[in-house]
C-alpha cells in the first residue's frame, strides 16, 4: 500500500527523551558484545530509502531546518491523476440503486465539472508542501512555507491567477507610516475571465451559460464601458491598506460603552493600464455638485464630501496617479500615500517596526502582507470589550478569554513568491507556525468547552429549579386538599405523612434542597433561595 509521507520536526529535548523512551527503556543502556551486530536503527544503520518518488529533497531544500517546527507532506500519491481517480467514482455513483434517469444526468454532469476543473486547474501538478519556523531572535520567527511542483509544471488556471514572474514590491512605496493593515497581490482577471467561459461552456449548464453570457452586456449598459475595455485596463495587481491615526483617538460605540481606538482609514489600490475606470468614475459624479475636483500633473482625484458630523473624516475619493488607480475614505490618505511614493513624506519602509520585519526578506516577489503590533492590539481590545460586556453573566470565563487574547500578540511581514519551482512564502511575525497550526487544535476545544460548559451548568440549574417550583406546587395542592377533606384551619400544619395519600410518592428537590411545609395559608418552601412558589 502507498503512503503519504509526513515528516515533523521536533525540538530537540523532546525528541531525545522519546528516542530514550521508545529504544532505551528505564533501564541503562547495554553494551552489545563483540561481534554481534548493533541494534536495528542504530547510528551505523543504513539510512531508509523511499520506494517511491517524493519531492522530499526539493521541498525541504527550501526551509530551514533547526527551529520548532518542521513539516514536510508528500501530496503526490493523493493529487497525481486525480481527475482519473474522481472519473473512477462515476460508475459507483450512478450504479446506486433508485437513482432516476435525471438525477443521473446530473450526476454525470457533476462529475464532468469536478473532473475538468481537477485538470485544468493544476492542482494534480502539487507534489509536495513544506513549512519551517525558526526563531531568529527572541519573540521573533523566521516561518517559510512552500507549495512545490516540478519544474516545467504549474500550468493551470490556480498556477496562472496568482501572477507571473517575481517583481519589485513597489506596493510598500505607497503605504503612510501609520498603516497597521496591508495586502498587496497579483491577480489576473482576464484569466479567470477566461476559464470561467471555458468552464461553463463545457458545462452543459444552459443557466449558467445564459448568466456569463448576460453579464459583459448588463455591465456595459451600467458603466457605460466595454467588458473588454474594463478587463484590459486591469494591470493585475490589487491591495488594500488600513491605516491607523494615534494622534486622533475616535470612540467605537460597543454593548458595553464606547471604546477609543485610532482613528481608521482605508485605501484600495489597483494597479491599471490607462483610467477607463477611474474615467467611469468621473462621469457618474460629474452631476454632483458637490463632488471636489482636482486635476493636476500626475494626478486627477474626485471627493465626495459627508456633510455630516462623524467622528472620522469621511470623505470617499477616487484618484488616478502613478499607473494605480486610488479608492479611499478620505483625499487626506490618498495624498499621503503619493507624498509617501514621492519621497515627501516618511513611509512605513522608515519606521523601525517594518526595517525589524523585513530584515532578510526579499525586496522582489508576488504578493506581500503586513500587519503591524498596533492593529493586534486594537483588535484584541475591541475583542476583549466585546467579550467582557457580552459575557456579565460569567466573569470567570470572560476573564479567561480575555487572558487568552492577550497572550497571543501578532505582528509579521510576510512575502509571497511566485518559483519555477511552485510557490515560496517568506516572512518575520511574533508567531511560528507551530503556534498558527497547533494552539487552535488545542484553543478551540478549550473556548468551546469555556462556553458549553457554564450554558450546560446554567440550564441543568434552570430546570432544577423549574422541577422544585413543580414539586412546591403539588405539596401546596396536597395542603389544600388535606385542609377541605379534614376541615383544618389556614394555621394548620401537616406533617409529609399527612400529605403523603394525596401526593402518591414523596418529592425530592433535585438540586438536594430540603422542603418545609408550614401551614395551610402559607404556600411550601425549598431551603434553595431561588427555588420558591410566584
Amino acid at each position: 500500500m502507498k503512503k503519504n509521507h509526513l515528516f515533523i520536526y521536533v525540538p530537540a529535548l523532546v525528541l531525545l527523551g522519546l528516542v530514550a523512551t521508545l529504544n532505551y527503556g528505564c533501564g541503562k543502556k547495554e553494551t552489545p558484545a563483540t561481534g554481534q551486530n548493533p541494534p536495528p536503527g542504530g547510528q551505523n544503520a543504513p539510512a531508509i530509502v523511499s520506494a517511491e518518488k517524493t519531492s522530499f529533497t526539493e521541498v525541504t531544500s527550501q526551509l530551514d531546518p533547526g527551529g520548532n517546527f518542521y513539516l514536510y507532506l508528500g501530496t503526490a500519491q493523493w493529487l497525481d491523476g486525480l481527475s482519473a481517480k474522481v472519473g473512477a467514482w462515476r460508475q459507483t455513483v450512478t450504479a446506486m440503486p433508485g437513482l432516476k434517469p435525471d438525477n443521473t444526468t446530473n450526476v454525470n454532469k457533476a462529475f464532468d465539472i469536478v473532473t475538468r476543473l481537477i485538470k485544468d486547474s493544476g492542482i494534480e501538478d502539487v507534489s509536495g508542501v513544506g513549512l519551517s519556523s525558526v526563531e531568529i531572535e527572541k519573540g521573533m520567527f523566521r516561518n517559510k512555507a512552500l507549495l512545490h511542483h516540478y519544474p516545467g509544471k504549474g500550468t493551470g488556471f490556480l498556477w496562472q491567477l496568482a501572477g507571473k514572474e517575481p517583481h519589485p514590491l513597489t506596493g510598500l512605496d505607497f503605504l503612510p507610516a501609520d498603516t497597521a493593515l496591508a495586502i498587496f497581490s497579483d491577480l489576473d482577471l482576464p484569466v479567470l475571465w477566461t476559464v470561467a467561459q471555458k468552464e461553463v461552456a463545457q458545462a452543459d449548464l444552459p443557466q449558467a451559460q445564459e448568466w456569463l453570457k448576460k453579464l459583459p452586456a448588463e455591465f456595459e449598459q451600467k458603466t457605460k464601458v466595454k467588458w473588454d475595455d474594463f478587463l484590459n485596463s486591469l494591470g493585475g495587481e490589487f491591495g488594500l491598506v488600513l491605516t491607523l491615526d494615534p494622534s486622533n483617538n475616535v470612540p467605537v460605540p460597543l454593548p458595553g460603552g464606547a471604546l477609543q481606538i485610532p482613528a481608521p482609514g482605508l485605501l484600495i489600490a489597483v494597479k491599471v493600464n490607462d483610467d477607463t475606470i477611474f474615467n467611469c468614475i468621473d462621469k457618474q459624479l460629474k452631476a454632483n455638485p458637490q463632488v471636489v475636483s482636482v486635476d493636476k500633473p500626475g494626478l486627477k482625484m474626485r471627493t465626495m464630501p459627508v456633510p455630516l458630523p462623524l467622528p472620522i473624516a469621511l470623505r470617499p475619493s477616487a484618484a488616478s496617479s502613478g499607473g494605480y488607480l486610488f479608492i479611499a475614505t478620505s483625499d487626506a490618505l490618498i495624498d499621503d500615500a503619493l507624498a509617501v511614493k514621492s519621497g515627501q513624506k516618511a513611509g512605513l519602509r522608515t519606521t523601525d517596526e517594518f526595517k525589524h520585519l523585513a530584515q532578510g526578506l526579499p525586496d522582489h516577489g508576488n504578493q506581500f502582507c503586513y500587519m503591524s503590533q498596533r492593529f493586534a492590539d486594537t483588535l484584541i481590545k475591541v475583542q476583549q470589550q466585546a467579550m467582557a460586556s457580552s459575557a456579565k453573566a460569567e466573569p470567570q470565563m470572560a476573564q479567561w478569554m480575555q487572558s487568552f487574547y492577550r497572550s497571543q500578540p501578532a505582528f509579521a511581514y510576510s512575502v509571497g513568491i511566485n518559483t519555477p519551482e511552485g510557490c515560496l512564502t517568506v516572512g518575520n511575525g511574533s508567531q511560528s507556525y507551530a503556534n498558527m497550526v497547533l494552539l487552535p487544535a488545542v484553543a478551540v476545544p478549550a473556548m468551546l468547552a469555556a462556553i458549553a460548559i457554564p450554558n450546560f451548568v446554567k440550564a441543568r440549574a434552570v430546570s432544577q429549579e423549574n422541577a422544585c417550583i413543580n414539586n412546591l406546587r403539588q405539596i401546596d395542592a396536597a395542603k389544600q386538599q388535606w385542609a377541605l377533606e379534614n376541615g383544618k384551619k389556614s394555621t394548620d400544619t401537616p406533617t409529609m405523612d399527612d400529605l403523603k395519600p394525596y401526593l402518591g410518592k414523596i418529592p425530592h428537590c433535585p438540586a438536594g434542597g430540603t422542603y418545609t411545609i408550614n401551614a395551610v395559608g402559607q404556600p411550601p418552601e425549598c431551603s434553595i433561595p431561588d427555588h420558591k412558589l410566584p
